[in-house]
């Protein structure tokens, strides 16, 4: 429920590809809402690019609600966003906006939001990038998703890194070469400079193009597939460990490549992992339903 101060609510699920916008109205039965979608929104590498997609993505919403410049500029807008590395860069997007109620915040939290729902739990987010989160008392703790250089272990984007680093090891007889990296190195004519020349340029989805084949690999018994996905298991367990993940809590995954873990984590992990509740732009919703009801507590 929203307060009655703010029959209306703005989310923004944005991303690096994409951004969602939510327009909820809480009034009606059952509660409204208005969903479009926008460009690109990563405060890190595109702050200008950011805000013109938000912008644009907010107007929309209004257009097509109808709501007045009055009613809508008072909205509270809760926007979780890819490329948020601090309380700064927040701000200065919030500031940017017509709005007059605005949190930015990293687009980690409203996917553990949406996918744990109000419960006591942890999550794993593997797709090309990754990061780790728990949830206790509403209260949300986050680590990881630091970026391809010097971060995302476990993830899609990791795993084509890794497997290209053993490939090149292979083919100059340091690692065992494996079916999984001959054909890796096939795909470069047999010729490691070329896998240096897509590597310093590749972005993290070209990397992560690799991890189905990883996957694949490991599945049936090839020792570099086996090793890596070995490694990511490990990176993902000490992770639960360091949130302070309980015996028998929940550990929920996301992102195309966490479900390909299963079979690589413990017992004490892998039979407690379930499918999200929800998705980031619902955690979306119901971080901006508590922004909503903070200020209204301001406001009394």
């Amino acid at each position: 429920m929203t307060d009655s101060h703010f029959p209306y609510l703005i989310a923004v699920d944005g991303g690096g590809t994409s951004c969602r916008f939510a327009l909820l109205k809480s009034g009606a039965t059952p509660p409204q809402r208005l969903v479009v979608t926008g460009g690109s929104a990563n405060v890190y590498t595109a702050p200008d690019q950011a805000v013109a997609t938000l912008s644009a993505g907010l107007a929309d919403l209004q257009r097509q609600s109808g709501l007045t410049d009055a009613v809508f500029s008072q909205i509270p807008v809760y926007a979780g966003l890819a490329g948020v590395i601090d309380r700064e860069s927040a701000a200065r997007v919030a500031e940017a906006l017509p709005q007059a109620h605005v949190r930015v915040e990293d687009d980690r939290m409203p996917a553990v939001v949406g996918a744990l729902g109000e419960e006591t739990a942890s999550l794993i987010g593997v797709g090309t990038g990754s990061f780790l989160g728990r949830q206790v008392a509403g209260q949300v703790t986050l680590i990881g998703g630091h970026g391809t250089v010097l971060g995302d272990e476990a993830s899609g984007g990791w795993l084509g890194r890794r497997v290209l680093q053993l490939t090149l090891q292979a083919a100059e007889g340091v690692e065992l070469m494996t079916p999984l990296l001959r054909s890796c190195l096939r795909d470069y004519s047999n010729e490691t400079a070329k896998i240096v020349r897509f590597a310093q340029t590749a972005r993290p989805v070209a990397f992560g193009a690799y991890a189905p084949r990883v996957a694949k690999a490991a599945a049936e018994g090839d020792a570099a597939g086996q090793r890596l996905m070995a490694e990511g298991a490990e990176y993902l367990c000490n992770g639960l460990q360091a949130l302070g993940r309980r015996p028998e809590e929940p550990v929920y995954h996301i992102g195309g490549v966490a479900a390909q873990y299963a079979a690589y984590l413990p017992a004490d992990v892998a039979d407690y992992l379930r499918g999200a509740e929800g998705s980031p732009l619902d955690g979306a919703l119901e971080l901006s339903r508590r922004f909503a009801r903070e200020i209204a507590q301001e406001v009394v």
